[in-house]
């Protein structure tokens, strides 16, 4: 542990800190995913549950336009009633299949007396310059039974609209811009009408199932906030390295030191003394990314010496041989 001992300095220890902050960064963000993963994945099991379910009939069917209850979302409702054509309303900008259009809602009186909103489907732009649509078919006349399937309410949103449009499903407007009571927990997509008419507006696609990315991104969150600490390890192993790198440049400039003078500090190189003292102090203050450079780095061991180790033994042998004599 003794090597490991910086890691107790302030700066290791910051540098700790800012590992633990971007992995509790990472850790949040990895939640949050989830958390949409397991929204999602709840959603497509109530379009599985709900989307080809036998239809709500009777106070069952009209019960959640008043009453707000997410688990009936797609479900069928059966209705009986006639429509308001006259407060019909357009919900603008709703694009479908590549083209931007119209939903029609309507409001339908039921026989109960209860007033709930239809979307009766989407209408495509027309060609004329004001952007409205060619033709809204109309709703059929007299008593009518419905088929729709249940949607909440949209929020209000910041845009204004020309008159007989929309810019969302907000029932409170619509309450309000037809000033008679209406159920504002829901409204229905219709998906039959009985009797059906000549024409009628396009129907709602589908709902696709899709788990989409975050799952997978939550797990590559996680993953981040594990690799922080990795990142921290190996620095941490590289820096010990790093230092065992500089007590072997040392110990290579004691020996380099150790051929030019004897233990009495007496010179016993060849050539000026003054040379080999500058090349001794340059290479002693090197920068540290210089000095990496010249450390030795691990040789594999060899069974038996190479020529060039039995020469340079053969000239050390020589030399203490010369300085005996």
């Amino acid at each position: 542990m003794g090597r490991y001992r910086f890691l107790l300095s302030g700066r290791w220890i910051g540098w700790f800190l800012l590992a633990c902050a971007a992995a509790a960064v990472s850790v949040h963000l990895a939640g949050w995913q989830m958390d949409r993963n397991d929204h999602l994945t709840g959603e497509n099991a109530k379009i599985e549950r709900n989307y080809d379910a036998e239809p709500l009939e009777g106070p069952a069917a009209a019960a959640p336009f008043a009453r707000a209850d997410p688990s009936l979302t797609w479900h069928p409702v059966r209705l009986t009633g006639r429509y308001l054509p006259e407060d019909q309303v357009l919900v603008r900008n709703r694009p479908q299949d590549g083209r931007v259009g119209y939903e029609v809602l309507v409001p339908f009186r039921t026989a109960g007396g209860t007033t709930v909103v239809l979307d009766r489907g989407w209408v495509p732009t027309g060609e004329a310059a004001n952007g409205m649509p060619d033709e809204v078919p109309a709703p059929p006349a007299g008593e009518v039974v419905v088929e729709a399937r249940l949607q909440p309410g949209e929020p209000a949103v910041d845009r204004g609209a020309p008159e007989g449009q929309i810019a969302s499903v907000d029932l409170d407007e619509l309450r309000d811009r037809w000033g008679y009571a209406i159920g504002t927990a829901a409204y229905g997509e219709v998906r039959s009408e009985q009797p059906a008419p000549a024409a009628a507006p396009a129907p709602a696609p589908a709902p696709e199932i899709d788990s989409g990315p975050h799952l997978s991104y939550s797990l590559q969150w996680y993953a981040f906030a594990a690799l922080f600490f990795v990142a921290y390890g190996w620095a941490a192993r590289q820096q010990v390295r790093n230092d065992e790198w500089d007590r072997q440049y040392a110990a290579e400039v004691e020996r380099r030191l150790a051929r030019f003078y004897d233990e009495d500090g007496t010179y016993i190189g060849e050539g000026d003394e003054e040379l080999v003292l500058r090349e001794l102090e340059m290479a002693d203050d090197m920068p540290p990314h210089l000095k990496q450079l010249m450390r030795p780095r691990p040789q594999r061991r060899r069974s038996r010496p190479t020529a060039e180790d039995e020469e340079d033994a053969l000239l050390d042998a020589l030399e203490r041989q010369a300085a005996g004599d």
